[in-house]
């Protein structure tokens, strides 16, 4: 890309992340995730401290915990990126702060790309943070080794990026509360769908399967979050012990719901820049 177009995104990014680090909704979220470290920490340590007789069981127990741990460690950095960038349009022209920056030889995709780039970004580093110390407490204090914990945030990460389009769409057409509302919303919806499709496919009930596969395609993020949850099964010899979980069985890495999802933020970016460039600011 050329470099010129390439600046007004680095510096609208890190406009973002001056802006987002003075508000005191995202520094009250991250206090309160890292309160939810700690506290995941202490209890994990106190599950274990006398668990060493086990054996098999602990392993489980503790997939079970770090599965909890990492739910948590997503929803809460879904609200963030959410609710965080829910004004980053429509919001900031409302309160004058656009119309500075839209005065200025940038183009219109160039802001919404930006502010993607920047929100994307702070939401990156917020969940290696969290989900991270999930991840470490867990093999500190549980002697839990996750066989790919790498991946696992990565796909936690797409999860957010994902959310984050969506934000980026709406965000054009809906002031900030609805908008975080009815993303915040379809993120419920696409989890509820998660959980049809694993009890469909625990039950061999193929319309239960459908049904739950039909509803994430209107927002790909669980399937994501499934595909973390795979990256920290313990690899065992019964499948029914190791599918056994709080969120149900984990869903292998397959080539079609990553397109889908790339896909997905492309077009939620392009109908973001086609709507805000018909935009009076």
């Amino acid at each position: 890309m050329n470099a010129r177009l390439l600046r007004p995104l680095l510096i609208l990014a890190t406009a973002t992340w001056r802006e987002s680090l003075r508000r005191k909704l995202l520094l009250a979220g991250l206090l309160l995730s890292l309160g939810f470290v700690a506290l995941y920490g202490l209890g994990v340590y106190f599950v274990f401290q006398d668990a060493d007789d086990l054996g098999m069981f602990r392993t489980l127990a503790a997939y079970q915990l770090v599965s909890f741990g990492i739910f948590v460690s997503s929803l809460l950095g879904s609200m963030v990126v959410i609710f965080s960038a829910s004004g980053m349009i429509n919001g900031e022209a409302e309160s004058g702060l656009l119309q500075p920056i839209a005065a200025r030889p940038i183009r219109r995709w160039q802001i919404v790309m930006g502010r993607y780039l920047g929100y994307g970004s702070l939401f990156t580093v917020y969940v290696i943070l969290i989900g991270g110390g999930v991840l470490a407490l867990t093999r500190i204090f549980g002697g839990y080794a996750d066989p790919r914990p790498v991946a696992a945030i990565a796909y936690l990460i797409v999860q957010g990026l994902v959310l984050l389009g969506l934000v980026s769409l709406l965000t054009t057409l809906l002031a900030p509360v609805p908008t975080g509302i009815a993303v915040f919303m379809a993120f419920g919806l696409s989890f509820i769908g998660g959980v049809v499709r694993q009890v469909g496919l625990l039950l061999h009930n193929r319309t239960a399967e459908a049904i739950g596969a039909a509803v994430t395609y209107i927002l790909p993020s669980d399937s994501f979050f499934r595909m973390s949850l795979s990256q920290l099964a313990p690899r065992m010899t019964n499948p029914l012990i190791q599918d056994i979980g709080p969120f149900g069985v984990p869903m292998e890495p397959q080539a079609w719901p990553i397109v889908y999802g790339v896909l997905y933020v492309g077009v939620c970016l392009v109908l973001a820049v086609i709507s805000f460039a018909r935009k009076d600011l």
